[in-house]
């Protein structure tokens, strides 16, 4: 209750001790309307808040990050008079990350209902709990204020808002190079198998029409294909860290968490649409690992991504620590991690030294960079390591464009 209902509620109490010390007629008149106002302007606002009706949309409820979402919230008055001041708090996926409130202000005529309607962008990767909040309702006087918290009642639901990842196409990637069983070196090939022609033989029932040697059938006039050796096929394991540091704001961690996934999306789509035969892996409570060849696989790979929390112990260090005894020479590795310190520097550096061929993604908000960071970044690639620094503004495509 604020001040002016404090006042009237005073004005009141005095009519009624001057009607009963007078006896005035006009006094108790005077009294029994102002009792009346006060009454009325109690029930309507209780009135309200007990019998609040209000329905709650989210369009899409589904969506890649960069496109745009449309909260609409519906306050219905199915009663007989006005809904005279409705201030109506609610959250968006932007005010959730900055912890602040939304609010709307609105009146609404007896049988009719009132809308607030906002369109946001999806920013950032990740589920949200987004709609109504509380209400506070004021009468038609202005006596007094009522408010509700609608979180704390059994029958509201916050409305789910799924963010995707986004999906970059990477034009190129600066893979190593992978000798394969002493035959070649080359970079990894964009087939579905590592062969070497050895010899031309005829075509026989159920060999594959890409193994056909056209020229030399035309010659022929018959039809040969070529025959293959294979080799052992390359493959590269992708490795995220899920242990994100404990200091950082919110709106941080999501920005981390995003350019995480974003960027470890694009590096799945670039391998798997080169047929790189990739093996995923993430270490949240347990270890949890993804295979795939062809890019038909790419869709489990992005439901895979897109619904993962960043829950887990494990540094990435000590990741490779108990990964490190199924390595192989020459074999690739991709980290995907968002700090760099000693213990993982030497890992990589040893790993570098046993033939492994790690590649490295820093990733990094802008004010958490230092000067360490980049020096340590510096030596490995000098010791032949790829390393790779992406800020959570910046776009993986676009900066590995930027760096040449």
């Amino acid at each position: 209750m604020k001040t002016q209902g404090i006042l009237f509620v005073l004005c009141t109490a005095a009519l009624l001790l001057l009607s009963l010390y007078t006896g005035d007629l006009l006094c108790y008149i005077g009294f029994g309307i102002l009792l009346s106002i006060l009454v009325y302007a109690v029930l309507t606002c209780l009135w309200t808040l007990l019998d609040f009706h209000y329905l709650q949309d989210i369009t899409p409820k589904e969506a890649p990050k960069g496109k745009h979402a449309v909260l609409t919230i519906q306050i219905h008055n199915d009663k007989p008079f006005l809904f005279p001041y409705l201030k109506v708090s609610y959250r968006t996926p932007e005010s959730l990350l900055t912890d602040t409130k939304k609010e709307g202000i609105l009146s609404v005529l007896p049988f009719h209902y009132g809308e607030i309607r906002e369109e946001f962008p999806c920013s950032l990767r990740g589920i949200y709990p987004i709609g109504i909040t509380g209400v506070e309702v004021m009468d038609l006087f202005g006596l007094f204020h009522f408010s509700m918290d609608l979180t704390r009642k059994h029958y509201h639901k916050m409305l789910r808002l799924t963010v995707l990842p986004r999906v970059l196409s990477l034009s190129n990637l600066p893979l190593p190079e992978i000798r394969q069983e002493g035959l070649l070196s080359n970079q990894l090939l964009k087939t579905n198998e590592t062969a070497v022609q050895s010899d031309i033989r005829r075509y026989a029932y159920g060999d594959p029409l890409k193994k056909v040697h056209w020229k030399i059938s035309s010659k022929m006039q018959d039809l040969y294909v070529m025959n293959y050796e294979m080799t052992t096929q390359p493959h590269v394991l992708l490795f995220l860290e899920m242990n994100l540091p404990d200091r950082i704001s919110r709106l941080e961690r999501r920005q981390l968490e995003d350019q995480m996934v974003e960027s470890t999306t694009a590096l799945a789509h670039y391998l798997l649409s080169k047929w790189i035969p990739l093996q995923f892996i993430i270490y949240q409570r347990s270890r949890q690992e993804l295979s795939g060849r062809t890019p038909q696989n790419f869709p489990a790979f992005y439901e895979f991504l897109s619904g993962i929390a960043f829950q887990s112990p494990f540094s990435m260090s000590r990741i490779l620590q108990i990964e490190s005894s199924a390595f192989h020479s020459n074999e690739s590795l991709i980290l995907v991690v968002n700090q760099i310190g000693y213990d993982l520097f030497n890992r990589l550096c040893l790993l570098r030294q046993s033939g492994v061929r790690p590649m490295v993604f820093l990733i990094k908000n802008r004010n958490g960079e230092n000067q360490e960071d980049e020096k340590m970044l510096q030596d490995l690639r000098k010791r032949a390591i790829p390393t790779f620094l992406i800020h959570t503004d910046q776009r993986l495509d676009e900066a590995l464009e930027a760096m040449g």
